[in-house]
């Protein structure tokens, strides 16, 4: 199916899902470094805050040795963070002893710590596990699971969604400064400050910029599938048409515009188009080559055949000549008569002239008359008995009819001694060749055989085209197209049987009164 498509068209099928697998990982990819670069920028921008959040209350604990709520409060609500709780153990703390002897104090630590810890119970041991701030992505839904994220480009979801949140973790480590209220080493964590930074703004708008990219697309694919089709028309399809009008033109014999390859630009087609104006002038001058050498063909075949379809006439002009040469005192009864055999011959290579003129032309016209089928039989058993005298051929007629035909009886002589001489060309050495005339269902027959070396089966089925020969020296089979033609016009039939090395025979079947055309 797709081998009958236009080349543009396949094209298109092949390159389209190309670009357009192309671009859409193009998009993907772009959507992929930008959420990752906007993620990584929520978690340096929480950090820092987060950072400044627990100077801030360091310095709270240093001045006012407590931490105000409603400071906490404030900041919960400011900037990309959300609900910002500390998180530490009481011992974790290592408060002196006076500290702790207070009784206000120690009970608002103790209330603080199992407020935070109540609402942070997914978090346990690993809070003084590490220095460093750690990282999880959840989902206020409770749509997704929370995972930990540790390399943001691995880690990311594919699509980030507006339910999903980036929790952070982030550990207070001990400092020179801290010591005053806290007997811990420098390093030793006191704590963690947990916060929640919603990615629902960051989701749309990687979403608003999703679909700017897919808008973009939609329109640069409809903007290169009118490019394509415009460049394809212009460069490529009616390039193509003119070519193929060309080759079409050429296929039937029709001339080219030789200024064709004008038409095109200077790239394949315009080279492809030259290609064609060359390959006209080498057919045309191919073709005069071929029509000159034609030409001088069917002049050579012509004259082949004139002298073969003369030598009958001929050959009786010239046995008849020597005849009256080496009896000059003949009496004047058979003297007329070999005169008269002169004329016949005469008249009869005349009427061939005229028969080779007609059928050059493709006019035909009989000349019907009432004709003895015995004295029409008798002057066929005359003319061939003289030429067969000195042969090694034995030639035999038969004329079992009797009464009128009526037939132009010099194209009929023409037609039975054009096969006989045919017939005596098949023989190579010692033959026969029969004629029998005969009537049958009202029509004439006339049959011919020898038994020669017949007719080869490739030709068979054109023999009677003209210029068919079965390969004899002589003739080009052009006589056997004359035949053919005299035997229609009387509205008769011609066929032969053969066999290769045992002879052929042909059967011609005349009405004996046919309709005059």
């Amino acid at each position: 199916m797709l081998k009958n498509l236009s080349l543009p068209i396949k094209l298109s099928i092949i390159f389209f899902p190309l670009f357009f697998t192309a671009i859409a990982l193009i998009s993907y990819f772009n959507y992929s470094a930008t959420q990752e670069q906007m993620m990584a920028q929520v978690q340096n921008g929480a950090t820092a805050q987060a950072n400044t959040i627990r100077e801030a209350l360091v310095n709270m604990m240093i001045t006012n040795e407590r931490i105000d709520d409603k400071y906490l409060q404030k900041v919960s609500s400011s900037g990309d963070i959300r609900d910002i709780s500390i998180l530490f153990r009481l011992d974790s703390l290592r408060f002196d002893e006076e500290r702790l002897a207070d009784d206000e104090v120690r009970t608002r630590l103790i209330r603080r710590e199992v407020d935070v810890w109540d609402k942070h119970k997914n978090f346990g041991k690993e809070v003084f596990s590490t220095t460093t701030p750690q990282w999880f992505l959840t989902c206020n839904k409770k749509i997704h699971p929370t995972k930990m994220i540790v390399d943001l480009s691995a880690d990311k979801p594919v699509i980030l969604h507006s339910c999903e949140e980036m929790e952070a973790l982030i550990p207070f480590v001990a400092e020179k400064k801290c010591t005053r209220c806290h007997n811990v080493e420098i390093g030793s964590i006191l704590g963690a400050a947990v916060m929640r930074v919603p990615l629902e703004a960051t989701a749309i708008h990687l979403e608003e910029n999703a679909l700017r990219s897919f808008y973009v697309f939609i329109g640069f694919m409809v903007l290169t599938i009118v490019l394509n089709g415009f460049v394809s028309r212009r460069y490529i399809i009616n390039p193509l048409k003119k070519l193929i009008a060309a080759a079409e033109s050429i296929g039937s014999g029709t001339k080219i515009d030789h200024s064709l390859s004008k038409k095109f630009a200077n790239d394949e087609i315009g080279k492809l188009a030259a290609s064609f104006e060359q390959m006209q002038n080498n057919l045309d001058r191919v073709q005069r080559e071929l029509v000159k050498g034609e030409r001088l063909s069917a002049v050579g075949q012509m004259a082949s055949s004139i002298v073969h379809d003369f030598r009958t006439p001929m050959t009786t002009l010239s046995l008849t000549a020597d005849y009256l040469q080496r009896n000059e005192t003949l009496d004047p009864l058979q003297r007329a008569k070999k005169f008269g055999q002169l004329h016949d011959a005469v008249r009869r290579m005349n009427d061939m002239m005229q028969e080779l003129f007609d059928y050059s032309k493709g006019d035909f016209q009989l000349n019907y008359e009432q004709v003895s089928i015995e004295a029409f039989a008798e002057s066929l058993q005359k003319d061939f008995e003289l030429q067969f005298e000195d042969s090694t051929i034995r030639f035999a007629l038969s004329c079992r009819s009797v009464g009128k035909m009526y037939v132009d009886k010099g194209r009929l002589q023409r037609v039975l001694s054009n096969i006989i001489n045919n017939a005596r060309d098949a023989i190579q050495e010692k033959g026969m060749i029969s004629v029998l005339i005969e009537e049958k269902n009202g029509n004439i027959r006339f049959a011919v055989e020898d038994n020669g070396i017949g007719i080869p089966e490739e030709i068979r089925a054109d023999l009677f085209e003209p210029f068919v020969t079965s390969g004899k020296k002589k003739g080009t089979g052009l006589g056997l197209a004359i035949v053919k033609r005299i035997v229609e016009l009387h509205n008769g039939t011609i066929s032969f049987s053969s066999e290769v090395g045992k002879g052929t025979a042909f059967v011609i079947t005349i009405p004996r009164n046919p309709s005059v055309h």
